[in-house]
């Protein structure tokens, strides 16, 4: 009898230190599915459906608020992850099969003053046929902003709650915004956003960038309203993944039809060694793509 007590004390004695040590282990948030891209050949957008104009369980002011207070954690997040980004413009036929193609791949890494910085790391002959492109043509990227609803830049926009809708497994609030005033230097944005009703975080934005000067553009990079999804990197955490963007190019036999594609691909915390390719290297601003 004294041993089969001896036994149970024992055995007790295991399944608490056990219990205690998986209580002890840390709960990893789980990662959510993000709004699947649309990367066919359906036009570019602002609506594509009409949404639910039902009123929110909370108020529009609160979820402007707190997905704003998200821009800003997610701007500050954002710098200490490394990723590989491609830029890729495609010419396309009436069927929407690529006839030539122009990529630029660049893989960002933290340099010894523990700045982000990127570096070029492959670019492929360029096959388009029509539609000449060069890597700076792509510079204009830059003043695109790649969290554009800050707190701080909130004064600087009219946000209008439109309704509801569904994105895949999300359920999202849309706004439309609207500059108040434009500006010379900065862009601004013009558009529709789609905020999660779960992190409250933008999951979607389809607009135009905009300043004094008209819309962001340039005849060697025409493409004006762009499609940006975000994925869920960790936690609550949404960075942007895929950019979309059309355009038509004049042509001897027509307008040709050009698509952007960015993608951002392998976020990943902590440091990354510098990658050998002799692609220059710039500094990243992680309010920008």
């Amino acid at each position: 009898m004294q041993f089969r007590n001896n036994r149970r004390s024992f055995f007790g004695l295991v399944f608490s230190f056990l219990l205690a040590t998986v209580c002890a282990i840390p709960t990893v948030a789980q990662v959510r599915a993000g709004p699947v891209p649309n990367s066919g050949n359906t036009p570019v957008v602002l609506l594509p459906s009409q949404p639910n104009s039902a009123p929110p369980p909370v108020p529009p002011e609160q979820i402007i608020q707190r997905f704003s207070q998200r821009e800003d954690a997610m701007l500050k997040a954002r710098t200490g992850y490394t990723y590989r980004k491609i830029v890729r413009v495609e010419e396309l036929d009436d069927n929407g099969q690529t006839t030539g193609k122009f990529e630029l791949a660049s893989q960002a890494y933290f340099g010894p003053d523990g700045k982000l910085y990127e570096q070029g790391v492959s670019h492929p002959a360029s096959t388009m046929q029509i539609f000449n492109i060069q890597p700076e043509d792509t510079d204009i990227l830059w003043r695109i902003p790649m969290f554009p609803l800050l707190s701080s830049q909130l004064p600087k926009y009219d946000v209008t709650y439109i309704g509801t809708e569904k994105l895949d497994e999300l359920t999202t609030y849309m706004f439309q915004v609207h500059p108040k005033q434009v500006e010379r230097t900065i862009a601004l944005f013009d558009g529709v956003l789609w905020v999660d009703n779960e992190d409250f975080v933008i999951v979607k934005t389809t607009g135009k960038w905009i300043t004094e000067l008209g819309e962001v553009s340039s005849p060697r990079f025409p493409f004006t309203v762009f499609d940006t999804y975000r994925e869920n990197v960790a936690s609550k955490d949404w960075f942007p993944a895929y950019v979309r963007s059309d355009a038509s190019v004049p042509a001897k036999q027509g307008p040709v039809h050009i698509r952007l594609t960015i993608l951002w691909q392998d976020y990943k915390p902590g440091t990354v060694a510098k990658p050998a390719s002799p692609g220059a290297s710039q500094p990243q601003h992680t309010s920008r793509p």
